[in-house]
Order: C-alpha cells, then sequence, then structure tokens
C-alpha cells in the first residue's frame, strides 16, 4: 500500500478522501441524532437516512454519463464543494425542519451519483493493474476506520458540540477536500464524447453495456442477491442485542450493538489490510467467492449461537471477509470494462448495490419482526452463502 501511496497524484485522492470521510461519517452520525431529538420518531430518523440512498439508486443511473464525458477531476471537486453547501443549509436554516433534513439528504445523495463513480474511474488510470486493489482498499480504508472512531459517539459529538458545530465541522471538511482536490492534474474523460446519440442514448447505451458485457453481468449478478441478504446485518444486530443478549434492556442492548458494530468495522480494516495479500496468493475471482462464502456463513452462525463472545467473532469475520471480497470485485470490473463506458457502468454498481441494500433492510426488518433476529440471521447468511455457490457453479469470466 504504501508503494500506491508514493504516487503524488493518488496520494492527494487518498487525502481529499479521507477528509470528505470525516465530514460523511459525522453527518451519518449526527442527523439522525438531532433527527431523533427533535421529533422523538425512529421512523424520521430513518426516513433522512433513507433518503440519501434513495437519491443514488434513483438518480445515479440518469447520471452515470457525467464521468464519461467530462474532466473526472471537476467532478470530483464539485460534488465535494456543493456537498459543503448543501450541509452548511442545516444549520443556516433547516435546523428544525424535517423537509429541510430531507432535502439536505437528497442532495448529498445525488452529489455523491456524481462524486464516487467519477473516483472509480480514475483509480484505475492512476495506477497499474498490479497496484489495483491495494489502491481500492485505500480508498476504502478511511470509511471503515473512521467507523471505528465514530461508533457509539453520536450522542456524544452533538451533546458536547451541539448540533450546530458539528454540521459545521461536517461543511468544512467537505470544503477541504475540495481544495485538495484541485491540486490534482486535470483527468478528461476516457471516451469519446456524446455522439449522435445523445445524453439519454448513453444513458441507454450504458444500460446495455452493462447488461452485455460478461463481467458486469457475472459481477453485478452475483454481489446484487448478495448484498440484499447480507444487508440484514444492518437492521437486524440492535434486535438481537436487544432481545436476546440484554433480555429486553434497551440501554444495556445499546451497549451490545455498539460493541457488535465495533467488532464488524475492526474486522473490516483488518480485511482491507490483507486483501492485497490475499489476492496476490489467490485469483481476484477466488478471493471474491470465497470472501462472499465466509461473510455467509459468518452471518448464518450468528443466529445459531446465543452466546455473546462467539457473535463478536463472527461479526468481526463479516467485516473481515466483506473487504476480501468487495475489493477484488471492484478490481474485476474496472479491469473488465472498456474505460468509456466504466463511468457508467460505476454508476449503475453504486445503484444496484444501494437497491439492493435497502431491500435487505426492509426484509431484515421483516423477518426480524415475524420470525424472530437469530432465524433472520439464518436466513441472511443461507442467502449470501448460495449467492456464492451460484457464482461458483456459473463459472468467472476471463478478465
Amino acid at each position: 500500500m504504501l508503494k500506491v501511496l508514493q504516487n503524488p497524484d493518488f496520494a492527494r485522492l487518498f487525502i481529499s478522501n479521507f477528509i470528505s470521510e470525516v465530514g460523511s461519517q459525522i453527518y451519518r452520525v449526527a442527523i439522525p441524532v438531532w433527527a431523533y431529538t427533535q421529533t422523538d420518531s425512529a421512523l424520521t430518523a430513518a426516513m433522512v437516512i433513507a433518503a440519501q440512498f434513495f437519491a443514488k439508486m434513483v438518480v445515479g443511473p440518469l447520471l452515470s454519463p457525467l464521468p464519461d464525458l467530462y474532466d473526472r477531476r471537476q467532478l470530483m471537486f464539485w460534488s465535494e464543494a456543493l456537498s459543503a453547501v448543501a450541509v452548511a443549509l442545516l444549520p443556516l436554516f433547516f435546523m428544525e425542519s424535517v423537509a429541510g433534513w430531507v432535502l439536505v439528504a437528497l442532495l448529498l445523495g445525488v452529489l455523491q451519483s456524481i462524486g464516487d463513480p467519477a473516483v472509480n474511474t480514475v483509480v484505475p488510470e492512476l495506477v497499474g493493474e498490479e497496484d489495483l486493489d491495494a489502491a481500492n482498499s485505500l480508498i476504502e480504508l478511511p470509511r471503515r476506520s473512521l467507523e471505528m472512531i465514530f461508533m457509539g459517539i453520536a450522542g456524544v459529538l452533538v451533546g458536547l458540540l451541539g448540533a450546530y458545530a458539528a454540521f459545521w465541522i461536517d461543511a468544512v471538511s467537505f470544503a477541504l477536500s475540495a481544495l485538495v482536490l484541485l491540486s490534482l492534474r486535470p483527468l478528461p474523460a476516457p471516451g469519446d464524447g456524446m455522439g449522435k446519440s445523445g445524453y439519454w442514448g448513453m444513458v441507454a447505451g450504458g444500460l446495455r453495456y452493462v447488461l452485455s458485457n460478461p463481467v458486469t453481468r457475472y459481477v453485478i449478478g452475483v454481489l446484487a442477491p448478495a448484498a440484499m441478504f447480507g444487508a440484514i446485518d444492518a437492521t437486524v444486530p440492535p434486535v438481537l442485542a436487544t432481545q436476546v443478549f440484554a433480555g429486553g434492556d434497551d440501554k444495556l442492548g445499546s451497549m451490545y450493538y455498539g460493541f457488535m458494530e465495533a467488532f464488524f468495522a475492526t474486522g473490516a480494516v483488518l480485511g482491507l489490510l490483507a486483501v492485497t495479500t490475499v489476492t496476490k496468493r489467490f485469483s481476484r475471482p477466488l478471493a471474491f467467492l470465497g470472501g462472499l462464502a465466509v461473510f455467509g456463513v459468518a452471518e448464518l452462525l450468528i443466529g445459531v449461537f446465543e452466546f455473546w463472545w462467539p457473535v463478536l467473532v463472527f461479526q468481526a469475520v463479516m467485516g473481515f471477509a466483506n473487504q476480501i471480497f468487495i475489493v477484488p470485485a471492484r478490481s474485476l470490473i474496472q479491469l473488465g470494462v472498456e474505460p468509456r463506458f466504466l463511468g457508467r457502468v460505476m454508476a449503475a454498481w453504486g445503484a444496484v448495490m444501494g437497491g439492493a441494500a435497502l431491500v435487505g433492510m426492509m426484509l431484515g426488518g421483516f423477518l426480524a419482526q415475524f420470525f424472530g433476529p437469530q432465524a433472520a440471521f439464518i436466513i441472511g447468511g443461507g442467502g449470501v452463502l448460495a449467492a456464492a455457490l451460484f457464482g461458483l457453479v456459473r463459472g468467472v469470466p476471463k478478465v
């Protein structure tokens, strides 16, 4: 990984991404706490977060041609700069407005739909194929490492600093990230322009390419159902922690849930540090399918065990395996797609994964409500494991 950071342009991209993730994590933990304290409604808090995912899922494919048409440095810059403006709207105008909270969440989702695919298109351009897994790991590392730092301190953040200060820090971090991006060299689009098909023709062409390219069809086809069943882990842990381990005690359940999430994030960081070693020893397709299978087994076993410590271990294993399959999956797509289509493909990737995760979150809530949290984990893990076995039987296309 240190070798990749010796690349000046990639190092600047990494620093910008790290600063941006500080803002994203502060927003992620502060806005639902603020929404809940103001409205006493868990549904409102969840709606504010879901709005951001919804915007990425719906708007992402519509904006997908942008990285294939325009300078990616400019797209990343404006995504970060306008995110700073969007977050600043909260302390300036919308601190007591539910509609304002949703509006800001929607704006952030739209801007991420521009910035995230741009980042994923420039990574293979800045580094060689040999360093691609390390580079993708470093792009993901800030988010996972900061999850460890910010996990469980949402109330402290808002309580000690105040919500106004938290959102201003968030806005400043996005602005600083944008300034770092200005130091990158120009990164013109690798595509051949809009052509006769026009903008909407490019949107349709990108979707056709995703469906016709054997690599994207394979990776997304395997990951979409896996993401749906895996996302059960996003909504069921607090129910499991409260009902099974805390005996219905909400405060104790919150503590158990915080530990579960912290162990998952710790495992994810360790997975990011280990993934390049794994992909050098095994092929990327084998790491992809093996990581999925281990994730599914660990998720399933959480539903089997009623003891606290094994569950923490399995949460860490899930976090570790999550990175072992997601990093090579991203690299496979980046290597298997023509550069002129990569922006649209990465936008489609984000939209499909986000949509699958939303369905999985709702599925997890349904299963936990009617069958219990342990059954939800067993079904979720079984679904992920089935997706991995399907990918193995189907056969990985050559990249």
